[in-house]
């Protein structure tokens, strides 16, 4: 667990002008959530490096790099939002037996709300841009299925500020929780590339074995980077050469992601891998 440095200073600052109770419901909330996804993630045994915790809510960072099945990062996704419907039912029968104050019943029912449906936005970071990333990359290419989601977030969080801005209020706090947002996209935009290379570089290392073959057809001068940009999660892929009018030759995606890692071989050809292994 980590607690980023503003958020103590939030908290101190909260103590001292009274809205600490908001502050506690608050960070109680999104500790839940981020719990809802620790214990999925558990079960299923990944690599959890640490949970984020900051003024605006919790990530929690793993080492995974998109190498677990679509199915099992889709319910650690869903796992953290779905931890709000029990937190209605807490705060239900804490109304009907008088066992919390009425103000704090309603606005822990205020903030759980939007929590949940703020988490569930396609934006990237939130739980739902990582929905949106798993449907992308159902049906395009992990390399670009990460660069469409990351372009439809930037879109998504700027109508959204432009919403704000048009039909509520100006508080300082949404603006900067959006500004943030933005902020880490164009990050994460800038290392979208590092992001593709780790995909990769965990599919050699792992070696997962997806039940589904996926065919990929390229020509001779294809280098492996062109082929590695195609690639998709859960498939495995079988590379045909196509070779002057003659049976396309077989490659492995094995064999190629090894040629890059191990033997560095970051310029060779889908021909010349054929011709060294000749």
């Amino acid at each position: 667990m980590y607690i980023h440095p503003i958020l103590w200073f939030f908290i101190l600052v909260s103590v001292f002008t009274g809205t600490f109770m908001e502050l506690s419901i608050i960070l109680l909330i999104v500790l839940i959530h981020e719990c809802g996804h620790y214990f999925a993630a558990k079960y299923y045994e990944w690599r959890i490096r640490r949970i984020n915790l900051w003024i605006f809510g919790g990530v929690m960072e793993t080492d995974e790099h998109a190498s677990k099945p679509m199915k099992q990062e889709l319910i650690v996704t869903l796992a953290g939002p779905l931890q709000h419907i029990w937190i209605y039912g807490l705060l239900f029968v804490c109304a009907e037996y008088s066992l919390l104050p009425f103000a704090v019943i309603d606005l822990a029912l205020k903030y759980n709300t939007t929590i949940l449906l703020f988490n569930l936005l396609p934006i990237w970071p939130l739980d739902g841009g990582k929905i949106l990333l798993l449907l992308y990359s159902s049906f395009l290419p992990y390399r670009r299925a990460l660069g469409t989601m990351l372009i439809s977030s930037s879109i998504i969080c700027m109508f959204t500020l432009l919403l704000i801005s048009m039909n509520f209020s100006f508080t300082l706090s949404a603006f900067l929780l959006i500004g943030f947002i933005l902020w880490e996209n164009r990050l994460e935009w800038k290392r979208r590339y590092y992001t593709f290379i780790r995909f990769l570089l965990k599919r050699h290392v792992d070696k997962p074995s997806p039940k589904k073959i996926r065919p990929i057809v390229v020509d001779p001068d294809t280098s492996l980077m062109r082929i590695f940009s195609l690639f998709r999660r859960n498939y495995r892929h079988r590379i045909h050469v196509k070779c002057n009018g003659k049976q396309p030759v077989l490659l492995d995606e094995e064999a190629c992601l090894r040629a890059y890692f191990k033997l560095k071989q970051y310029q060779t050809t889908a021909g010349e891998m054929i011709g060294n292994r000749d």
